[in-house]
């Protein structure tokens, strides 16, 4: 069933419609909130959180417009108000985290080195981003690692598109410098 439908049954007090959106975007909502925290237990904490207000919410979102930016909008709010009260917990390493880090960086090799080689360099990449600061960092996030497009981050952050793109540019500089610095070469 389409998204629309759900929102529209969930707006009338379908908890099953709700339930399924859940389904449908759950490890979205937790893969965002633990690239942002560094931590699976911040990242399920958050995603809980996020699934309250949301189902609290639900009324108010208008079903014509997409699910996801929305609800992104909503993980977004409670990481930065997360952020400001207790920082940035330090990274930790997750099994979900390596192999779709791992899936989203290109390789030649096949086999267990291969496997290997992408691991290490997604948490190469990883502690990379880690270091960009704040502003940077969650855009990178956003549309590298996410793939929503400049529209859709401008809706759940609230910025302009200008300042989104001059920020990824210059977040990519800045992940460019740290890369190389490790030691890397960046080929972009």
């Amino acid at each position: 069933m389409e998204d629309t439908k759900l929102i529209e049954r969930a707006q009338r007090g379908d908890k099953d419609a709700f339930a399924t959106l859940v389904q449908r975007y759950y490890r979205n909502i937790y893969n965002l909130a633990y690239r942002m925290t560094g931590n699976r237990e911040d990242a399920m904490d958050i995603t809980q959180e996020v699934l309250l207000r949301a189902f609290r919410a639900i009324g108010s979102f208008e079903p014509d417009r997409p699910f996801l930016p929305w609800i992104y909008r909503i993980t977004w709010n409670i990481c930065a108000d997360r952020g400001r009260k207790i920082g940035r917990t330090p990274a930790e390493e997750s099994m979900d985290d390596a192999e779709s880090g791992a899936s989203r960086i290109p390789s030649q090799a096949v086999g267990p080195d291969g496997e290997l080689e992408k691991r290490e360099a997604a948490r190469i990449l990883r502690d990379a981003i880690d270091q960009l600061t704040d502003g940077y960092r969650e855009l990178i996030i956003l549309f590298h690692l996410e793939g929503l497009s400049i529209k859709e981050i401008s809706e759940v952050t609230d910025l302009k598109e200008t300042v989104i793109k001059n920020r990824l540019y210059r977040g990519r500089q800045m992940l460019k410098k740290i890369l190389e610095a490790g030691g890397l070469v960046w080929m972009a």
